[in-house]
């Protein structure tokens, strides 16, 4: 082959080489944008340390190719249950995707604060086991103290009345109400055996007011402190008389 026509024939078989890694690089590309996935984004922005909830997701449309590293996927409702009531470990813009690393479990270790909702305060009572076994988060209880009283004759007598109405509970123990799958509940649990042997009691964190915290605080520094559980729904606030001995003989 004469030198005039074998430099053309280099020059162009380079150039059509070129232009096929250009044309496979185009098709990979167009692939990647075909292969679609779900994800996970928040509406608005998650704040550090808020739990999650349902109706603070969406699912939006991304390629493959601008999936995030270990983004939660959606492929059917149960895909929720991966992030519902999961605790953010760092603030998560509005229409981010959702990464294992950004969340971590609702427990002791994410902090009771998550659990606190704006304006209220998280207050720690200790209750009997027994009690605390029929107890549920996010159920809501009164709070009843009873102490000894001066009655108008100058005798003293034991009273009891409902301080605070239709309290909701945040935690029993180490429960948070997080969903915990079944190895990690009894996990939990053989933990809190395990302290139940050393104590006949376990605690409630409630949710309160400041003013019912000082309330309770007070209350609990003068009385007994017990608590009783509600129906669920049942919202309203009861007129409740002070029950004595004396009222309690002559009805």
């Amino acid at each position: 082959m004469k030198k005039g026509i074998f430099l053309p024939f280099v020059v162009a078989l380079l150039a059509a080489i070129v232009y096929a890694m250009i044309v496979s690089s185009a098709e990979k590309k167009l692939n990647a944008s075909k292969n679609i996935q779900q994800v996970f984004v928040p509406v608005r922005d998650i704040k550090e340390r808020e739990v999650i909830k349902r109706d603070i997701l969406k699912t939006v449309p991304v390629p493959a190719a601008y999936l995030q590293k270990d983004a939660f996927t959606y492929s059917t409702a149960a895909d929720f249950k991966a992030i519902e009531n999961a605790v953010a470990r760092i603030q998560i813009p509005k229409g981010n995707q959702i990464s294992k690393y950004a969340i971590t479990s609702l427990s002791p270790e994410a902090g009771l604060s998550s659990k606190i909702p704006v304006q209220m305060r998280g207050y720690v009572i200790s209750v009997p086991l027994t009690t605390a076994s029929m107890i549920k988060p996010d159920d809501n209880v009164d709070v009843l103290l009873t102490f000894e009283a001066m009655m108008k004759n100058g005798s003293r007598q034991k009273v009891a009345l409902t301080l605070l109405q239709n309290v909701k509970v945040l935690g029993v123990g180490s429960d948070l109400g997080q969903g915990l799958d079944a190895r990690s509940a009894a996990a939990m649990k053989n933990k809190e055996e395990e302290a139940a042997a050393y104590s006949d009691n376990s605690v409630l964190s409630l949710s309160l007011s400041p003013r019912d915290a000082q309330y309770l605080a007070l209350a609990q520094a003068e009385g007994d402190i017990s608590v009783i559980l509600r129906s669920h729904g049942d919202v309203t606030n009861y007129l409740m008389e002070i029950a004595t001995f004396d009222k309690l003989f002559n009805n």
